[in-house]
């Protein structure tokens, strides 16, 4: 028989669990109740190059576009404005996704061809796209520089990107199209920039016939740039888990262990790899070029441009990056 202090006391408790399991449910609702609000925010994409940025970008074209970044970024493009070039499509790897993308021949006669990816939340009308497929075109290379899914004009699968989870389909889906156009897969690279370098790492690491890559700017993996990103907007890193596990339970098949720049770099096979990064790098923090460079066994060219930005170097040294990028394909490619 319960004793009427034993009954007191047992009423308590009851109270103070029915307290702290109340609390905790709101802690935890609240946790990751943020961690999709950082989702969404970091993970919308806007098809048609409708992002923010791209305003006073979206009539660019390899024939006429200026030479802007950031604000202060004023880089004459003449010299890298290419006239002839046409509009093509075809399916991606894997789903079939529809591709768009432009073809742009080289000012010389080429058998020899790179694929250019843009970033996340752009399209190939950015003016990193433009650029280095300008300076490609001029020393040699025929360019098709491309739009990932959810990007620009190609499908529209979701509102979403999934940092190359996904999209490293679409640049195989590249190099299935130039090789059905009679390329040969020795004549074959791949340049990326941002998370564009990230998705043809991906893409790298799952063709072997790809023949060489240029990664600019690119994160080693998801968790590690999701920190770079928090940092950079002030958010407190114990919310990664909650954006990850997040990620993984919206359908967006972001399922880090599926494929990651960090692992797929380290397939190799002999094949010429550049590792480009800015030392003032504010979106990827440079910590990830020596990490993927380490992945090659430090095999890889790496390129640490001093005092530049998030793939500010091709704007702040055109002459030497356009240099180095015909040195590295010309040796890379047509062996």
């Amino acid at each position: 028989m319960k004793t009427p202090e034993r009954t007191v006391v047992s009423t308590r408790w009851r109270w103070v669990f029915g307290v702290a399991g109340g609390t905790l449910l709101l802690a935890l609702v609240a946790y990751f109740g943020i961690g999709y609000y950082i989702y969404d925010l970091f993970t919308t994409v806007h098809p048609r190059c409708g992002s923010v940025y791209m305003d006073g970008r979206r009539e660019f074209t390899p024939s006429s576009f200026k030479g802007v970044y950031y604000p202060e970024n004023n880089t004459d493009v003449q010299p890298y404005l290419v006239k002839n070039f046409e509009t093509v499509e075809f399916p991606a790897r894997l789903d079939g996704n529809t591709i768009s993308g432009w073809f742009i021949p080289s000012t010389t006669a080429s058998d020899r061809v790179v694929i250019v990816v843009h970033g996340a939340d752009v399209c190939r009308k950015n003016t990193t796209v433009l650029l280095s497929s300008g300076m490609l075109a001029n020393n040699g290379f025929n360019v098709l520089s491309i739009d990932l899914r959810n990007h620009g004009d190609s499908a529209v699968v979701s509102k979403r990107f999934t940092a190359g989870v996904t999209e490293y389909k679409d640049v195989l889906g590249a190099f299935d199209w130039l090789r059905k156009k009679g390329y040969a897969a020795e004549n074959i690279g791949v340049l990326g920039v941002s998370m564009g370098a990230s998705t043809s790492i991906n893409a790298f690491g799952e063709e072997p016939a790809i023949s060489a890559l240029w990664a600019d700017s690119a994160f080693a993996d998801i968790p590690t740039v999701l920190d770079d990103q928090l940092a950079l907007n002030g958010m407190p890193l114990f919310f990664a888990d909650a954006v990850l596990i997040v990620a993984r339970l919206n359908g967006t098949n972001m399922d880090m262990d599926a494929i990651s720049p960090i692992r797929s770099i380290q397939k190799l096979h002999g094949r010429p790899v550049a590792i480009v990064h800015g030392s003032k790098d504010e979106w990827v923090n440079v910590n990830s070029a020596y990490r993927l460079y380490d992945a090659t066994g430090k095999t890889a060219d790496l390129w640490i441009i001093d005092g530049t930005r998030h793939a500010e170097g091709m704007f702040v040294y055109p002459g030497e990056y356009e240099k180095r990028l015909a040195v590295f394909f010309s040796k890379a490619l047509g062996k």
